[in-house]
């Protein structure tokens, strides 16, 4: 049965039988049975091993059968020792990850060097159904109820359609030897404690659990594209970018058939939690102003959406310009010049540009962010002053746009808040002579 599933498996997904194949091989019946296998169909081969050093002699033991298995059947092979515990702890990884990635890399390592296109590794049915109740326990979305892909870009599951017993028989049928791993039976594990615990079970009350598992998967991978095909029509209804901001509109979000869900989808790869997303959908009839924080990710509650954005890509900003010129700040050009002030002389209205009175100004300029109390006259209010906080939220700035903001500061006062409002203080009157005009390009 096993050298059949594998045949059906690359003509199902085309897969050239020329093709060269990295297979791993732990010793154990699942993967002898499938090396067994792809020896038999006579394909292009290649062993891989990994010894992680994690159970003393039995995985020297472990790594000496395989190496006997591939030199007994004339088999090309490589095997690399892994201090796995030790790159657990120093990329701050569970063992059960690290191996992974330890074993991957290495993988494509040989797969490149050997110049072969799959890396095919031995997982069966009954490792489909104890990932599936690992991801129940854990928490999952419909995609973790998928089991475990067949194809996988470069690798390969071909045996997926195949039970343990089936796997066993096969290897009874072939009187072929293989390793048995000692913690298979621990139930220190969770993935042991449903193997022996639960799927039993399960099968009592279904003998073709396993089957019917397989069918499940399939029929919520479609229903998992299906549900991403909707997602992204929602994404596009409710999303918009503007510069750096994502913009998520609240009315579109709490309209759509399961706004948590929505709100979830769209939000977790940014870092924020099931926590975090609730307490955000609750905001939607709160004032605004509310943030929230995942890493450097900021959301903030708007009038009529939230605001998403990187609060690394808006840096502290304090430069000192002793002299007109052009300058790059924050990754804009600014220009700074300074002549007579001309008879027809006529204040622009364009907000990019300020014209100063020079004889008001003083050298060398500051150019920074806004700070907690910082305050203005703005130009046309004369004496009043007004703290740039408030001028922001008059002007109906985000919680982004207030923090890029940049003001130009002469002495310890502000003589513009960049973008925006020019100082009373400075303005042009009939008594200036000279002009400073600073303008971003």
């Amino acid at each position: 049965m096993i050298r059949k599933t594998i045949q059906h498996f690359l003509n199902r997904h085309q897969i050239a039988e020329n093709a060269g194949f990295i297979l791993a091989v732990s010793g154990g019946a699942d993967s002898v049975s499938m090396l067994h296998a792809f020896q038999d169909l006579n394909l292009k081969i290649f062993v891989v091993h990994c010894n992680f050093l994690l159970r003393n002699e039995e995985s020297d033991m472990d790594e000496l059968f395989v190496r006997q298995f591939c030199e007994n059947h004339k088999i090309a092979y490589k095997i690399r020792k892994f201090d796995t515990t030790r790159y657990a702890r120093e990329k701050g990884l569970s063992i059960e990850m690290a191996a992974r990635e330890l074993r991957y890399t290495w993988f494509r390592e040989i797969k490149q060097k050997q110049g072969m296109d799959y890396i095919v590794v031995a997982h069966h049915a009954n490792d489909v159904a104890e990932t599936i109740f690992i991801n129940l326990c854990r928490g999952t979305g419909i995609k973790g109820l998928t089991g475990i892909r067949p194809v996988n870009g470069d690798i390969l599951r071909p045996l997926l359609e195949c039970s343990r017993e089936d796997i066993l028989h096969y290897a009874a049928e072939h009187q072929l030897d293989f390793r048995t791993d000692s913690t298979n039976n621990s139930l220190n594990y969770i993935r042991n404690k449903i193997r022996h615990q639960i799927i039993p079970v399960c099968k009592e009350i279904n003998p073709s659990f396993l089957k019917t598992t397989e069918e499940n998967c399939m029929v919520l991978e479609e229903t998992e594209k299906i549900f991403r095909y909707g997602l992204q029509k929602l994404r596009t209804e409710i999303l918009k970018n503007e510069k750096d901001e994502i913009l998520l509109d609240i009315a579109k979000t709490l309209a759509s058939p399961a706004p948590y869900t929505l709100l979830y989808e769209i939000l977790h790869p940014f870092g924020f939690n099931k926590t975090q997303i609730r307490d955000i959908l609750n905001t939607h009839d709160t004032v605004s102003g509310k943030q929230f924080r995942a890493g450097t990710n900021i959301l903030v509650k708007d009038r009529t959406c939230w605001r998403l954005y990187d609060d690394s890509k808006c840096p502290y900003i304090y430069q000192r310009i002793g002299s007109t010129g052009q300058f790059r700040i924050a990754g804009q050009s600014l220009e700074i010049t300074l002549f007579p002030r001309p008879a027809n002389f006529e204040i622009t209205k364009d907000p990019k540009i300020a014209c100063l009175d020079a004889e008001k100004i003083k050298f060398p300029l500051t150019i920074r962010n806004w700070q907690a109390g910082d305050y203005f006259h703005p130009i046309g209010m004369k004496k009043n002053k007004k703290k740039i906080s408030d001028f922001f939220t008059n002007q109906k700035m985000s919680a982004k746009q207030k923090k890029e903001c940049l003001l130009l500061v002469s002495g310890n006062k502000i003589a513009w808040v960049i973008g925006q409002r020019p100082d009373e203080r400075f303005k042009i009157t009939p008594l200036t002579k000279q002009i400073l005009q600073v303008k971003l390009l």
